[in-house]
């Protein structure tokens, strides 16, 4: 695949007044960023909103997502903040308005789960100064990062969740990949390509994720699945099953992955080869159908 063509596999949901487009051309690490796709979303930002952009950059062929950033919808104009408040002066009852609220928030929050892009999100963080030591006998003010600005628990919904200092050095306050625990580092490309080697089964530098491939190749020999991992294999047709659908049709998925996985949509986190080969299998006959 040409360069600009994977370039073209990523899209950016832009929040931040058209600054999604400003890193085209820069060059990080020794790569040179190329011409991506952007979506630039303004106020209201509903979750509805947001769902329609997802819906886009899926159609249109995206592979990779970013969402800069997810706290707009919490607390942005016409965020999710906003939609709790006005109920409630509606209502009187700042408690029960959050029945209405919530399934929106779960529906984006499922949404970005399961949908069939790898996806990453950025959110803002609350800050504070503290007064420290400068290293020269005298106290200074830090600008610190505190909690992220979206509902509690979001960091727990996710594969890795990294925090980012002021100075740009990333932690992992959480990591099922087990590659980031303890460290402290820049983010760069050699980043994402262990993450996406760990997705698609791959060995990372000695980590204890297995190579989950299936027992015999999926396809005969010589097609061009020979030799891929059975997570891949899965990933690629499942986005070949979705492509296209609207979000009722993707509903319908959903459930029947749940049925498969006994209880989950998000068939990137399941590791047991029986379920992979039989959501292949099912997902298979239904795009040959």
């Amino acid at each position: 695949m040409a360069e600009a063509d994977i370039w073209e596999k990523l899209c950016v949901i832009d929040t931040e007044n058209e600054s999604g487009s400003l890193y085209v051309g820069t060059v990080v690490n020794g790569v040179r960023v190329g011409e991506y796709l952007t979506i630039n979303l303004e106020a209201p930002f509903s979750a509805a909103r947001y769902l329609e952009a997802i819906d886009v950059a899926e159609q249109n062929g995206v592979e990779f997502l970013i969402i800069d950033s997810l706290s707009h919808a919490w607390s942005g104009e016409g965020g999710l903040l906003d939609v709790q408040s006005n109920i409630a002066k509606r209502s009187g009852n700042s408690y029960t308005a959050w029945r209405e609220v919530t399934p929106q928030h779960n529906k984006l929050v499922d949404r970005v789960l399961q949908c069939p892009m790898y996806v990453a999100i950025t959110l803002r963080t609350k800050t504070e100064y503290v007064i420290e030591d400068n290293g020269n006998g005298k106290k200074s003010p830090k600008k610190v990062g505190m909690a992220p600005v979206f509902r509690d628990g979001i960091e727990y919904e996710v594969t890795v969740f990294f925090e980012l200092s002021q100075d740009h050095v990333a932690s992992a306050t959480k990591d099922r990949t087990g590659m980031f625990d303890g460290q402290f580092f820049t983010i760069n490309p050699d980043t994402g390509a262990k993450i996406r080697a760990w997705l698609e089964g791959a060995d990372t530098e000695g980590q204890d994720k297995p190579v989950i491939k299936p027992a015999k190749p999926a396809e005969a020999p010589g097609s061009d699945t020979e030799g891929i991992s059975l997570a891949e294999l899965v990933n690629r047709t499942m986005m070949k099953h979705c492509e296209g659908m609207n979000a009722d049709q993707k509903a319908v998925v959903a459930a029947k992955l749940k049925q498969i996985t006994g209880g989950t949509a998000n068939y990137r986190n399941i590791t047991d080869e029986a379920i992979l080969r039989k959501i292949y299998e099912t997902f298979k006959e239904d795009n040959e159908a």
